[in-house]
């Protein structure tokens, strides 16, 4: 009798019924006399249903020496509890005892080291799961999971893509992994994992939503916004969905017109999300995982501080309302008599951008002044994040949900958080919008305002901002000299012979090498007018990542190209995205870099000026259209600092067509490039005014 109510037990449970197996089992414990199985069986169902405790007690009840299933569930238990370390030294005591390895041993292992912070143990006990049961999807995605919390970018890859060859069986797997291969830029992968889990889950908002920011990397406005709209039609609820349907952009723009309706539109989504606020502290938990941010708003190169501000707010509305001790502010403790703590917050501690501008904000403040916190929060570690580890006192991969962060940095009692890039990543944003420390700064990474009422100061360099630089922001200025930072000389090596890059000897090379989503419609007419003027001329860009971004991009100017009557020919080059030495090679092979408006080159710009390389740029009203400018007023190169279209499209032409005087702008860039590299008075600045500020004193 108790073996065929067993085994119904089994099938209930095996078709996800459980709920209805435990009471069947309870009456045949209760009744006295029931098999090991069965009550190894109802421990498990306690455990599954939020009854570990109970579990735990009737596995301890019995005899010793216990069986080792008996042993493993109540390790099972004690982890539900949260009681690790007894789980710990129970598995560790248990393997030995096995007549062979376990995989689920090793995996419930990993879980526990997880929760402990071990994430080099959880890594080590997964693959010894894995070794036993290789064809484990879940086990894979649990590895790259584990992975990325370590920042080991290739590990995380090679897991993701055996997982997904393994073939997960539900739509929460396959969205995990969509995750996991966005966040590493694996758009076209990410995409196919999403369309896995949409299959098996249509609508569900978590999908759709990290769908809809897939889409619009891989250049798919529309099927953004459809992803969206199924989602809205399941959870009308739903914060990000709500938020992502509103703040929509898409990252190529067809001409200017269409950029000015897509701001109105977005602009019109800020102002709805205020006036609903109130709806939307109904779930004000939910801000902490959103995974949306206003990246591309700001390379429209419009006035985005009202805008700014408004999204900013809504943040700081919900998030305070779920924790307000993140938002009620923290009195002063520093005094100058010791050392100040410090944070640095941001996913740019790798070779990239912000990182080769930032690195020394950290790595240069004096030891005997500062103690320095560099938090890591980016997917990839290399040999750049090694070199700032090694320089700081405290360096952590902060892996961690905006709930968690925020939770990390207020206990860690900082003096001052500098946060050098807000506007990269969603959680650069949110924490923004908190108080965490008594003050609070941001950098120029993203080069636009954070809108944020919780950030104190906003370090900028002084020679980019134009005179009213003080009401394009919400925060204080803090204008430091030089470039603002201490950069170090890149190293150049020869450029590359024209003909490898399909260039003959008679025609001229303007290389625009930003990144097409900087590249504001407004440029169009500048390629098309340098064209027309120079029957040689090649427009050189470097390509999207994604192919319809590129191809977009390429059809909206040879629209313009064409509308100025230009016939189709080889004026047009793109080439793969290139880093390090060979992207210097390629600029200095060129005749001309031409600068984009309203958001001019920042680190491409000391790239070219590194590879000698002449740099004509047209500046704009705000900072991120005047970063050029402001690098070759420092040289006295102001002759390459236009102040029309016509006059930029001028000296363009003069530059690549008259070789004696291009050649001696590359010689005056050689002999004075070294005025922007290696000035440590920008670094000293900026420990003068952290001291000042972490004291209260300005």
């Amino acid at each position: 009798m108790s073996n065929g109510i067993l085994e119904h037990c089994r099938h209930l449970v095996a078709s996800e019924r459980w709920r209805e197996a435990r009471p069947l089992l309870e009456r045949m414990v209760d009744a006295g006399g029931a098999p090991d199985g069965v009550l190894r069986q109802l421990a498990e169902l306690e455990i599954l249903d939020g009854a570990p405790a109970r579990a735990l007690e009737r596995l301890a009840a019995r005899c010793v020496p216990r069986d080792t299933e008996d042993e493993f569930l109540m390790a099972r238990a004690e982890e539900a509890l949260g009681e690790l370390e007894a789980a710990r030294a129970r598995l560790e005591a248990l393997r030995p005892r096995l007549t062979q390895p376990s995989a689920p041993l090793e995996a419930l292992l990993a879980t526990i080291h997880g929760r402990r912070g071990d994430h080099e143990a959880a890594r080590a006990a997964l693959e010894r799961s894995l070794a036993l049961n290789p064809a484990d999807a879940g086990l894979h995605l649990r590895h790259a999971q584990v992975c990325s919390l370590l920042a080991d970018a290739p590990a995380t890859v090679a897991s993701l893509e055996r997982a997904a060859a393994a073939g997960p069986a539900t739509a929460q797997e396959w969205l995990a992994i969509g995750a996991l291969e966005a966040e590493h830029w694996r758009f076209e992968a990410a995409d196919r994992a999403l369309a896995r889990a949409a299959d098996l889950d249509p609508g569900a908002p978590r999908i759709e939503s990290l769908w809809s920011l897939v889409k619009q990397e891989l250049g798919d406005a529309p099927g953004a916004l459809q992803a969206l709209a199924r989602a809205a039609r399941r959870a009308p609820d739903d914060l990000e969905t709500a938020l992502s349907q509103r703040l929509f952009l898409p990252p190529v723009y067809s001409d200017a017109q269409d950029a000015g309706r897509w701001r109105e539109r977005y602009a019109a989504g800020i102002a709805a999300i205020g006036s609903e606020t109130q709806r939307w502290l109904l779930a004000a938990p939910a801000v902490f995982d959103l995974a949306r941010n206003n990246f591309l708003l700001a390379y429209q190169g419009e006035d985005d501080r009202e805008l700014q501000q408004g999204y900013s707010r809504f943040l700081a509305t919900l998030a305070g309302a779920a924790h307000p001790e993140w938002r009620a502010g923290r009195p002063i403790r520093f005094d100058g008599t010791r050392r100040l703590k410090v944070g640095f917050v941001g996913n740019l501690f790798r070779d990239c951008t912000a990182g080769r501008y930032f690195e020394r904000w950290a790595t240069g403040l004096d030891a005997g002044r500062f103690e320095r916190f560099v938090y890591h929060t980016a997917a990839v570690s290399d040999a750049f994040t090694g070199r700032i580890a090694a320089a700081v006192e405290h360096f952590s991969v902060m892996r961690a949900s905006g709930r968690d962060a925020a939770a990390a940095l207020f206990d860690a009692q900082l003096d001052v958080i500098v946060y050098p890039e807000v506007g990269m990543t969603p959680l650069s944003y949110l924490l923004a919008a908190l108080r965490l420390a008594p003050v609070q700064c941001a950098g120029w990474g993203h080069p636009v305002t954070t809108g944020s009422d919780a950030i104190d100061r906003y370090f900028t360099c002084a020679a980019m901002e134009p005179a009213d630089a003080a009401g394009h922001y919400v925060e204080r200025l803090a204008r430091l000299p030089g470039l603002g930072v201490d950069y170090a000389m890149p190293e150049v090596l020869p450029p590359f012979p024209r003909a490898q890059l399909g260039v003959s000897a008679e025609q001229h090379l303007y290389a625009c090498p930003q990144s097409l989503f900087k590249v504001h419609p407004e440029m169009d007419a500048l390629f098309a007018d340098i064209v027309a003027g120079d029957a040689g001329a090649v427009l050189l860009f470097f390509q999207a990542p994604a192919r319809a971004v590129t191809a977009q991009f390429a059809a909206r100017l040879e629209r313009v190209l064409a509308e100025r009557g230009v016939r189709p020919g080889r004026q047009v080059k793109f080439l793969p995205r290139l880093a390090g030495a060979d992207f210097r090679r390629v600029l200095g092979a060129a005749d001309v870099i031409l600068d984009t408006v309203r958001w001019s080159g920042g680190n491409t710009t000391l790239d070219a000026l590194a590879a000698g390389a002449p740099v004509v740029t047209l500046p704009g009203r705000f900072m991120r259209a005047r970063q050029s400018a402001a690098m070759l007023g420092m040289l006295g190169l102001d002759d390459l600092v236009t102040a029309t279209p016509r006059e930029y499209v001028r000296t363009a032409l003069d530059l690549a067509r008259d070789a004696d005087r291009n050649a001696c702008v590359r010689t005056a860039i050689a002999q004075r490039r070294a005025a922007l590299f290696g000035q440590r008075s920008s670094v000293e600045a900026f420990a003068e005014t952290l001291l000042n500020a972490a004291a209260g004193r300005s």
